[in-house]
């Protein structure tokens, strides 16, 4: 687990009290949050420079730009890197009010019961990734026989994984499963080893990896989950939640502002991008 203090482009941390609730940050016109991140290109990751950076690490410091702009709010981050989506969303659980987290979250009735989420900064599409020379699935009913003698590898705790369970239970009883703990070893592992490993890994995962190296890998089209919405993560009534969404969806929304579409091309290359696009 790794922290770092950043304070936003404009600001000097000069000031020895500040916020926890929005309410306040309101009144006294300052306020520091907890950020608890998932490392993941091309979302949050530090650069060959060691400086914190990426779409969901850019989207909070467009938060704070427009805290201060709009509001006179003058905010200061400290950041906690983790290696799991379980120990970034585990932690916002129980998290105090002035925390929030990111970790590609997809947004579901089940985990608002646990969590409160901002509105949606990306759209994001669940790729069923095999070896190329795995025969192509049509339909889940394919997978039986596509996948006989390989294991689904997943992250525990996430969406793919109740995802994965269901089929196990509707079309794959026999379907062995294996869990990771970052999405990167799902893609790396299914292309080191010869048809031994199948799995489900978002988009932006796959095309980090393929980025990276180019893997005897393909997609199996037919079972792509693309009605997902990621979100940022907060503790349930936390009143930062008000700041977040109407910066999310006041005006046009924040999805339709040219900072938005520059994040988006900052770090991301032309395959992905209408794929993620609000």
């Amino acid at each position: 687990m790794k922290k770092l203090v950043l304070s936003t482009l404009a600001v000097l941390i000069t000031l020895s009290v500040w916020a926890q609730s929005y309410e306040e940050a309101l009144k006294i016109k300052s306020g520091q949050l907890k950020v608890h991140y998932l490392n993941q290109y091309p979302l949050a990751y530090e650069n060959e420079s060691g400086e914190l950076t990426g779409i969901e690490i850019d989207l909070v410091m467009a938060f704070a730009e427009w805290m201060q702009r709009t509001k006179g709010i003058k905010l200061s981050f400290e950041f906690e890197q983790y290696e799991s989506f379980a120990g970034v969303y585990e932690h916002v659980i129980k998290a105090n009010l002035n925390e929030l987290g990111l970790a590609s979250a997809a947004i579901t009735k089940e985990r608002q019961k646990q969590v409160a989420f901002s509105p949606p900064y990306m759209r994001n599409a669940s790729l069923l990734v095999s070896n190329i020379d795995v025969p192509t699935v049509r339909a889940y009913a394919d997978m039986p026989k596509s996948f006989a003698n390989m294991t689904a590898l997943v992250m525990r705790g996430t969406t793919l994984e109740q995802h994965l369970m269901v089929v196990k239970k509707q079309h794959f009883e026999k379907m062995r499963v294996s869990y990771v703990e970052h999405p990167r070893e799902i893609v790396r592992q299914i292309a080191q080893t010869n048809n031994q490993y199948y799995g489900y890994v978002d988009i932006l995962t796959y095309w980090a990896v393929l980025k990276e190296s180019p893997a005897n890998v393909k997609i199996h089209r037919a079972v792509t989950i693309d009605n997902q919405r990621f979100g940022v993560l907060l503790p349930r009534g936390s009143d930062w939640k008000r700041a977040w969404d109407e910066f999310m969806e006041g005006g046009f929304g924040f999805a339709a502002t040219e900072r938005y579409y520059n994040i988006l091309r900052k770090h991301l290359g032309y395959e992905v991008i209408e794929s993620v696009t609000m």
